[in-house]
Formats: structure tokens, sequence, C-alpha cells
């Protein structure tokens, strides 16, 4: 009997499998496997576009995924934020949530540490409604069980935080935006089971209320508020972890109105409305185990959307403003999972994509 067949068949299964998945990016199921192998899921080497115009700018303190940020006043405040994964005997993964309120201020591209959040939180919503931030929701060490309801309102002239009234039911990775004197709050994910549920905070009543569901179930996504309506574009669905779908909602109608598909499908995508119309940047599809640097802008006066220059770094979950002429982009992940970066860039909305 030749040497071979002394193998016990179940490690030559495990060697077939290892070769293949040993090329792959780390996702959900891919990654247990490697973990069961004993190869490296920490490895991960993004490139970086050279030739893109976006430009590299003074990075964070840490490394930062999914914060969210809001601004007041030409500076940008990053809310929260996930600062790494660990991997758990008996649990899926347990986040590390970030606390951190920091102040960017563009002009001089410094940061400023300010009074930490009531409790660490990452997937928020987070907006700004006269000179003061807002954050609700959100995750905290998991993201399949405890997702968070509770709301908040940081002012930045005592640099404390107060509780408000709870969201109607938890969510996090949700749309969340501000129009007249109501916060928005549409889609997202209760644990990881997708939401079209969308709810108004009024701001001089200080209550919630329901509004018309979203046509389609969503979390991870886009938003930008522009003209009056609220934008929620791509994200991840029941269907896929990268979709194409864009929808706003028009207060003034109370109803959702379904806009053309995105060129590149995206889930963990950030937008930021500018120059009259908004943009989406960057994205991915854990499930294939890719990060997109796609740059998708969508202009209401023609109803079509356009490609602009693609990110330096390709990431997701990262947080995005609109500051001056510029677009700026904080943290994320630019690797499909989670990799988490302190990368900043920015780029000045010019000639060169159409302005």
């Amino acid at each position: 009997m030749r040497g071979w067949h002394l193998i016990p068949i179940g490690l030559v299964v495990l060697l077939l499998i290892a070769l293949p998945v040993a090329a792959l990016t780390e996702t959900g199921v891919e990654e247990d496997v490697k973990t069961t192998l004993g190869i490296d899921i920490d490895h991960c080497e993004p490139p970086a576009d050279l030739a893109s115009p976006w430009d590299e700018e003074p990075a964070l303190s840490a490394k930062r995924d999914e914060p969210r940020v809001a601004v007041i006043g030409g500076d940008a405040y990053l809310v929260g934020g996930t600062l790494e994964v660990v991997h758990s005997p008996g649990e899926r993964l347990l986040l590390t949530p970030s606390d951190q309120l920091t102040r960017f201020d563009p002009r001089t591209g410094s940061y400023t540490e300010l009074a930490p959040l009531p409790e660490a939180l990452n997937h928020m919503g987070v907006v700004a409604y006269r000179g003061d931030v807002y954050a609700l929701g959100g995750y905290g060490e998991r993201v399949d069980a405890h997702t968070g309801k509770r709301f908040f309102r940081y002012d930045p002239a005592t640099n404390r935080w107060t509780r408000l009234p709870d969201l109607p039911e938890p969510r996090a990775a949700m749309a969340a935006g501000v129009i007249g004197h109501e916060l928005i709050v549409a889609g997202g994910a209760r644990d990881r089971i997708p939401l079209a549920t969308t709810y108004a905070y009024d701001f001089e009543s200080g209550s919630w209320s329901r509004l018309p569901d979203m046509g389609s179930r969503r979390e991870h996504v886009g938003h930008a508020v522009l003209d009056g309506r609220l934008y929620v574009l791509g994200g991840r669905a029941p269907e896929s972890l990268a979709v194409d779908t864009a929808e706003r909602y028009d207060p003034a109608r109370r109803r959702w109105e379904a806009l053309p598909r995105m060129p590149v499908p995206v889930g963990g995508v950030a937008a930021v409305a500018a120059r009259g119309g908004v943009v989406a940047v960057g994205g991915g599809d854990d499930g294939r185990g890719t990060v997109s640097g796609a740059v998708q802008e969508f202009d209401p006066a023609s109803d079509e959307w356009s490609l602009l220059s693609g990110l330096r770094i390709a990431r997701h979950g990262h947080g995005v403003a609109f500051l001056g002429d510029r677009i700026w982009v904080f943290g994320g992940s630019d690797c499909a999972y989670y990799h988490g970066t302190d990368s900043v860039e920015s780029l000045r909305l010019g000639a060169a994509d159409g302005a």
C-alpha cells in the first residue's frame, strides 16, 4: 500500500478546501473555514489608486470603522464607530464599540476630542439640527442581539450629552436626515434583520410618529437630504449584501419614490448632498468579498446617475461630509468584512468631475 493511502480522508478533504479558501477575501463563511484551518484571517493589503485625484488628508488618531458624521459651522463631528472586532469562542464576533466624539476642522486639519457618548456605540444614526448633534440607535458589542433605540443630543456650547425619547423600535445602520423640524429615520436593521419601517421625530413637540414604509427592506444604506427629500441609496437587503436600489421620501406628499438604479450595487455605502446632487461614496459586497472605490452622483434635474473620480483607497463603513467645496471621507474598512483604517481623504468638486 502506498504511503498516501495512510492519510486520513478527513485531512485530504481539509487540504482540498484550504487551497482555494486561502485565496479568498475574508467574508462570513469563508472566515469561519479559515479559522478552523488555522489560516491567517487578518491578512489584508488593499492597494491604493495612485492615479486618483482624491487627496490624502491628516489621519484619524486610531483606526475607526463605522463612524458617523454631522456637520456644524463648517466642522465635522465624528461620532462613535467600531475600534476592532474580536473573535470569541462560542460567538460569531464581538465588536469593540467607540464612545468617541471628535471634531474635525478642515481649515487646519486638526482633530479635537470632546465629551464622549453616554455609551459606546457603532452603526448609529447621526444628524445635526440647529447647532446640536443628535445620535440614535446603533449596535454595542453585538450585531445579532441588543440593537439600541436610545436617542441622545450633544450641545457643543456646554460639551454635554442629554437623553431624549427613545426610538419607537431598535435599529442600526439606518438612514437618518433632518427635513424642516423633523428627524426622519428609515430602514436599517434590528439585530441582523433588515427593516423598511420609517419614523419621524418632531423636534418641537418631542414626539415620534410613524411614516409610510420604504419600498424595500434595507440596511447599511447611504443617505442624504436634498431639497427637502430624504434619499436612501444602496445597502444590504435580504436578497443581497449589495443592492442598486435608490429611493427618496417626500414628506410633502408622504410617499416614497423609486429612483433609477445605481450604476454600482453597494452595501456599507455613505452619501452626501453636494452641488445640487447626491453623491454616494464607496461601499462593497461582503458576500463577494469586494470593496468599491466608486463615487456615484445622482442628478435630480436629469434623473440620471454618473460616475465621478474613484477613491484613492476603496472602503465601506466610512463617514462622509461635504465641507466647503470638498467631499471628505473618514475611516471605514478598506477590506471586505472588517479591517478598520485611520485613512482620511478628500476631493474638491471641480472641473475634473464635471462641475
